[in-house]
């Protein structure tokens, strides 16, 4: 349910960014800023979703969320009915904050029910079955697109989201008792204060040691593997990257490439059924440093493909699931990363760093793309999405 649920935000999101492009006439940089205006909404909503996270809290989260998806599906008919600029934004910021409960309260949910040796495992199988559902969503939403806006059709997508939304609300477990988050904190703390302690002991055995064996020895014994501002680093430039390739993507399948509306809809659905099927047969541990070298070359040859070939819309939907999939496998390990690093502990901060980073990102994709054009910001593209392999690598 979890999974069907954040599938079904992203449907909407690309909806808004549709609706956008396509009805109110949107250009690069005004489709920027309206991302960035999501963006913007994001971070204050996911700070106090971390507050409730830290607390053990599940339900209230979606709680909150669904308050908000519920104002934002009304505002977004009237945005469409009357052609009103204005209402997009707002519309858009609820869509944001209700994101940003619900993904926080089903993470805390996967940190709160399950061992934390099993943590990757669950917040993989939970990012899979939402890009899942939001493949099949969209592919139903590209076969009525044309009616969609229609006061029944629209109304009978908006129950059938509500519902789900509801029954996740009363389905996901809440914890009485916090025992897998803090138990594993103080195992943390427990290995890091006895490796020093070893690496202490064995360092004084070897005051003679010639230096490059002293120097082996203590960056065994010290090093904690990657440090939270390289992690940092390295998630600022992937979401960089995200935003520079993802924010103009509708803009650029619709005009540069002519592709008609419902076909835009299809080719995200069946690129996101098709990375669905990727994963199935992916290795269970995707979270290593193999993994996200090839995950990374190949989320750059399927961009490379799609701005200088332009495939059909076949080709572009087998292009956009090898990025997808390319994204799940480098975002799970990097925030697996991160919740070994911290103990499970600020889930949300993890999102706030990323979500700011997208701020950056959508605020100036449409610009970039404006002054440099397409082939030179397909260089920048390359840059940032090789940049968290060359410094996670580096110190993994």
């Amino acid at each position: 349910m979890a999974g069907l649920s954040l599938g079904l935000l992203g449907v909407m999101d690309l909806m808004v960014n549709i609706v956008a492009v396509r009805i109110l006439g949107f250009n690069l940089v005004e489709l920027g800023v309206l991302n960035a205006a999501w963006t913007i909404a994001v971070i204050p909503s996911l700070r106090h979703a971390n507050a409730l996270s830290n607390a053990g809290l599940t339900r209230r989260p979606v709680i909150l969320g669904l308050t908000s998806l519920t104002v934002f599906i009304v505002l977004l008919y009237d945005t469409v009915v009357a052609r009103n600029i204005t209402l997009v934004y707002p519309a858009y910021m609820l869509h944001a904050v209700a994101y940003s409960y619900i993904k926080t309260g089903c993470q805390t949910a996967v940190l709160e029910s399950y061992r934390s040796s099993s943590w990757s495992y669950y917040s993989r199988r939970l990012s899979q079955f939402a890009v899942l559902s939001q493949g099949v969503g969209l592919l139903a939403v590209s076969r009525v697109w044309s009616g969609l806006f229609q006061a029944w059709n629209y109304l009978a997508l908006s129950l059938a989201i509500l519902l789900v939304n509801a029954s996740l609300m009363m389905l996901i477990p809440q914890p009485s008792l916090r025992f897998e988050r803090i138990l594993t904190r103080i195992e943390q703390y427990l290995k890091k204060g006895l490796t020093r302690i070893h690496g202490y002991l064995t360092v004084s055995s070897l005051d003679y040691a010639d230096g490059d064996k002293l120097n082996m020895i203590v960056d065994r014994f010290l090093g904690e593997g990657v440090s939270i501002p390289v992690l940092a680093l390295a998630l600022v430039s992937f979401r960089v990257g995200n935003e520079y390739l993802f924010t103009p993507l509708p803009y650029v399948f619709i005009y540069y490439m002519g592709l008609r509306t419902p076909d835009v809809i299809a080719l995200y659905g069946l690129g996101m059924i098709l990375g669905f099927v990727i994963m199935l047969v992916m290795p269970s541990n995707v979270a290593s440093k193999g993994a996200l070298t090839l995950s990374v070359l190949a989320k750059i040859a399927g961009v490379v493909s799609i701005v200088v070939w332009r495939p059909a819309l076949m080709a572009s939907s087998s292009l956009l699931a090898l990025i997808y999939v390319s994204n799940i496998v480098i975002d799970t390990t990097l925030y697996t990363i991160y919740i070994q690093a911290t103990s499970g502990s600020n889930v949300g901060l993890y999102s706030m760093v990323a979500e700011a980073s997208s701020l950056f990102g959508t605020l100036t994709s449409g610009l970039v793309m404006v002054a440099l054009g397409l082939n030179t910001t397909l260089l920048v593209l390359v840059a940032l999405n090789l940049a968290p392999l060359l410094l996670v690598g580096e110190n993994w």
